[in-house]
């Protein structure tokens, strides 16, 4: 473990003035020369500390923005992924509404036309009946003079065809001859 800057400082105060205590009985300068040398290499390493303190403040300082930066970037891209969300869940839900009228239209659509196929078979079988309920209520009814004047023409008409043709009967003849005229024996 590293001693702090005020320990350090501290600690080379404390040798410096024991070594001058002890120095000064002796006029060597070298003792002195090497406690200027080690508070002159204790400063510099005092000062590239403050410098790496620095440097790692700063550098705390940009993690921290950037950090900070990320977050609010992941804010807005949740937000975007539940704007999505939102929008694909209102188009999955149209489809749904929309796949729903189709299969209510086809469900009427397939009534309808099985309703239409049955009233056609029904109205086949029906019209028969229907034909002979029409007539039926016409014979029911009291016929008009013309209507009973026309079936009496029709059935003459039939029983004049059906009579077979007259053949020519000769009847004497017993009329007296008509003065002027010849006779009909003369022709004959």
């Amino acid at each position: 473990m590293r001693p702090r800057p005020r320990q350090a400082i501290s600690r080379i105060i404390g040798t410096l003035v024991l070594a001058g205590l002890g120095g000064c009985s002796d006029p060597d300068t070298r003792l002195g020369d090497l406690a200027v040398q080690v508070t002159h290499d204790q400063a510099e390493q005092n000062q590239r500390i403050a410098e790496g303190s620095q440097a790692i403040a700063q550098g705390s300082q940009h993690l921290v923005e950037a950090d900070a930066q990320a977050r609010r970037e992941l804010v807005e891209l949740q937000h975007a992924l539940r704007q999505d969300q939102t929008e694909i869940a209102q188009h999955r839900d149209a489809l749904e509404a929309e796949r729903k009228a189709l299969v209510s239209q086809r469900r009427t659509e397939s009534a309808v036309a099985s309703g239409l196929v049955i009233f056609g078979v029904i109205m086949a079988c029906l019209s028969p009946l229907i034909l002979a309920g029409i007539s039926l209520l016409g014979l029911w009814r009291e016929p008009t003079r013309e209507e009973e004047g026309e079936v009496l023409v029709e059935e003459l008409m039939q029983s004049l065809v059906e009579l077979p043709a007259p053949q020519a009967v000769a009847l004497p003849d017993v009329s007296p001859p008509l003065p002027g005229l010849p006779s009909t024996q003369d022709r004959g």
